[in-house]
């Protein structure tokens, strides 16, 4: 049975997503831990997907090597967590994700042989499918972009899936600081949701800033890493967070999380 946990996004509020490649699939977990660790990701994941460990945990122990010896013991250690709270995501450290990452990089054709991560629809996805007229077939190519929710996004080729969150503007150096509310200012102002939030203002309520309010707290948002069915990688994820106004803080805060990782993160709003 397939277990898969998800984020409480409310079903009419605007996603956003980004995608990256990865240009070297025998340093995936590198790379991820690079993108969590920049300073620019609170330092705390949540596994929000935990049967593709439990299969890889199956085909490394059948390996019997070094590597796999060692990728082994993070992989039990961390389901051991899984199976102490199983009504809670547990949280997963970098160091994990990258040793697993890196063998699963190094092993990705082999994995894609013995379709290890190999996952149908969930039984509530099977009925918004047929809701929906769409179709499916495990080891089908997912083209996420094509997908409005995130809840829609079959779970095919998943290595892993997590919850993670970015940090709050006020927890940026001073000049980021600026840099992004002048970012989220200009945002409200192009739509016309500054001016209006500020006309509330004149009914007897206390001024506010409503741009501070916004990029001042955590913003959640999700990060997959897929084997595709050509054998290569990808990193994407998604938010929901009224992407159109807020978007502009996502996009800085992960580009600048990219940065010096020879990678280049696309994104967009759905």
């Amino acid at each position: 049975m397939l277990k898969a946990r998800w984020h409480g996004y409310e079903i009419d509020s605007s996603e956003a997503a980004y995608e990256i490649e990865v240009p070297q699939p025998e340093r995936l977990g590198t790379l991820v831990r690079g993108l969590l660790t920049s300073g620019y990701f609170v330092r705390s994941y949540y596994l929000l997907f935990e049967e593709p460990l439990r299969r890889l945990r199956d085909f490394v122990a059948q390996q019997g090597d070094e590597s796999a010896a060692k990728v082994l013991g993070h992989l039990e250690q961390q389901l051991a967590k899984c199976d102490a709270d199983e009504a809670r995501a547990s949280r997963i450290g970098v160091k994990a994700i990258e040793a697993i990452l890196n063998y699963v990089g190094e092993q990705g054709q082999k994995l894609q042989a013995a379709e290890t991560f190999r996952f149908g629809l969930l039984p509530f996805q099977v009925e918004m499918y047929q809701d929906y007229d769409m179709e499916f077939e495990p080891g089908d190519e997912i083209e996420e972009m094509d997908y409005y929710s995130e809840e829609e996004i079959p779970l095919d080729g998943v290595v892993l899936y997590l919850g993670c969150t970015l940090v709050p503007a006020n927890k940026l150096g001073a000049k980021e600081q600026r840099r992004v509310y002048k970012l989220i200012e200009q945002s409200f102002r192009q739509v016309g949701l500054l001016q209006e939030l500020q006309s509330w203002d004149l009914f007897g309520g206390k001024e506010r800033d409503y741009v501070a309010e916004a990029i001042n707290r955590s913003h959640n948002l999700t990060l997959r890493v897929r084997l595709n069915p050509d054998a290569t990688f990808s990193v994407t994820g998604r938010w929901m967070d009224d992407g159109q106004f807020i978007f502009p803080y996502y996009d800085y805060l992960l580009r600048q999380a990219a940065k010096g990782l020879e990678i280049e993160p696309e994104l967009y709003v759905l």
